[in-house]
């Protein structure tokens, strides 16, 4: 058994010290030329052992010069292991960029068509640098090789992912392999749907949008597509024996694969999505899935909802009008149904009756605190403010009582997120126009109450956020109480300041930060 790489120090220097004696002498054995095949390839896990740690180790420079030596195309290398070993090297040390990738480029040009697919693993890894390499080795493969593989699923797969990879510039690399190995991706999306559930987040992203394009160019395979869905996020529901949510990561993937296909659906689709996302998704334990479930649902409305509003509606009000069974879980449900009747009542017609309710449902989840809720009922609550013209200043007053005076943390930030979505819907004049601004200052100065103090930072951070460059020119006039803010005795101020700042910082544009930069000077 072969000691493991990186224990503590006492352990460490008898291993150390054996594994340099072996890289030494491979060193000085390889001073000549390579090694022969067979001893290269005995002694290769050694050096695999090494370079599979999980940092930078003294002699991952020996070992890497050793393997540079053993590259002709033409032997009968470990050369899918070497590959294995690389990406790895390349994920922990960077730095390895400018010699590695050659290397990568040298061990493809060897690959037999069996090997292809299982060297296209790069794809799947989380650094860019190495998705980038490992596109960039493939491309050397010989041609006599590609042709062979036109029409081999696994490798179409990978390649597939890689074109719609979060980075463009893999994109753009994809796009040349796309061109070699095929020119249509065909109905078969196991390896897209396996995808969904990978440990990293962008290979989980990359498939759920490779999943919609495949969708968009096969309407018919929909459906199924939908049911496999469905099975995949019932499989990875439930808790292990030692309660742990496992298959979250997989649950989160089939929320990804619903956004991304909001395009491609159809009205026939529509009830089938919902009712799932009503009768499993929004409940679900994870609230990273129960947001993106929620986020799936109000881009599918906004996609399809102006001509499906007499479909959709009766499916919300169906389940808001049934009683609970199970409280907590109805509650969790309750939330994002009212966030998908409020994405929905923007089609309908301002005057419709309907839209006052769900207003009202909208600012009772606003008390939900969870901010992933309180950014969706904000999102919700702008298009619908058309209807609410003649009860703005009743409206508002509310929202600022809460915002300023509620005992709950949640309940304020929830109020300031109502806030921002009002005053977005009514245009940035209702800022003067309702006192807003002064109100919120009034809190910021208040010594007598912390909650007052901690109240218009809140809600000064959610309107930058919100209203971004056109909130400029109050972040000025309230920039000198933001800095105050910094110093107050309550912790909870001192940090709703700094949230407060970073908003504001994030969407100053560049004459903002030279009209607020003096006030920095001189504080």
């Amino acid at each position: 058994m072969i000691p493991s790489v990186g224990q503590g120090e006492a352990d460490d220097r008898p291993s150390l010290s054996l594994f340099e004696r072996i890289i030494n002498a491979l060193s000085v054995s390889c001073k000549s030329g390579p090694l022969p095949v067979d001893s290269f390839t005995f002694v290769f896990p050694i050096m695999e052992h090494i370079l599979l740690s999980s940092k930078k180790t003294g002699l991952h420079d020996n070992v890497l010069q050793i393997i540079y030596l053993h590259m002709d195309p033409l032997l009968p290398l470990p050369r899918l292991r070497m590959i294995s070993v690389l990406y790895h090297v390349l994920g922990i040390v960077q730095a390895y960029q400018t010699s590695i990738g050659p290397a990568l480029n040298e061990l493809c040009l060897g690959l037999q068509p069996d090997e292809v697919a299982p060297a296209l693993y790069g794809v799947y890894a989380k650094d860019v640098h190495v998705r980038m390499a490992c596109l960039t080795a493939v491309k050397c493969i010989p041609s006599v090789t590609s042709r062979s593989l036109i029409q081999n699923v696994e490798v179409a797969t990978s390649i597939w992912i890689a074109l719609h990879d979060p980075e463009k510039v893999c994109c753009r690399s994809a796009e040349d392999l796309w061109d070699r190995y095929g020119n249509d991706f065909g109905t078969d999306y196991s390896g897209l749907f396996k995808a969904l559930s990978h440990v990293h987040y962008t290979v989980r992203f990359a498939a759920a949008e490779a999943l919609a394009a495949a969708l968009d160019e096969s309407p018919d395979s929909i459906q199924e597509s939908l049911s496999t869905l469905f099975s995949l996020y019932i499989r990875d529901a439930g808790l292990t024996e030692d309660n742990v949510d496992a298959g979250w990561l997989g649950r989160q993937g089939v929320a990804l694969a619903l956004h991304s296909s909001a395009d491609v659906l159809r009205t026939q689709d529509l009830p089938v999505v919902m009712t799932f996302l009503i009768s499993r998704a929004l409940g679900d334990p994870n609230a990273d899935v129960r947001g993106r479930m929620i986020n799936a649902g109000i881009m599918i409305i906004d996609k399809h909802g102006r001509d499906n509003v007499s479909l959709l509606f009766p499916i919300f009000e169906n389940y808001l009008n049934k009683k609970a069974s199970d409280e907590e879980k109805y509650d969790l449900v309750r939330e994002g149904v009212v966030i998908f009747t409020g994405a929905l009542a923007k089609h309908l017609a301002k005057d419709d009756p309907k839209v006052h309710a769900v207003i009202e449902k909208l600012l009772d989840v606003l008390n939900t605190p969870s901010e992933a809720v309180q950014r969706a009922v904000s999102t919700c609550l702008s298009p619908l403010m058309q209807s609410k013209q003649d009860d703005g200043p009743a409206l508002v007053s509310r929202i600022l009582d809460q915002l300023m005076n509620s005992d709950k943390y949640g309940e304020r930030r929830g109020a300031a997120f109502g806030l921002a979505g009002v005053v977005k819907g009514f245009g940035i004049s209702s800022l003067k126009k309702y006192g807003i601004v002064n109100i919120l200052q009034e809190g910021l100065v208040d010594r007598n109450s912390a909650k007052r103090r901690e109240g218009g930072l809140l809600g000064f951070e959610c309107l930058c956020e919100s209203l971004g460059r056109l909130f400029e020119p109050y972040v000025i006039q309230m920039l000198p109480l933001l800095l105050v803010s910094f110093s107050d005795q309550v912790v909870a101020v001192r940090e709703g300041a700094e949230c407060a700042a970073r908003a504001m910082m994030s969407h100053l544009s560049a004459q903002g930060v030279k009209l607020v930069l003096p006030s920095f000077e001189g504080s």
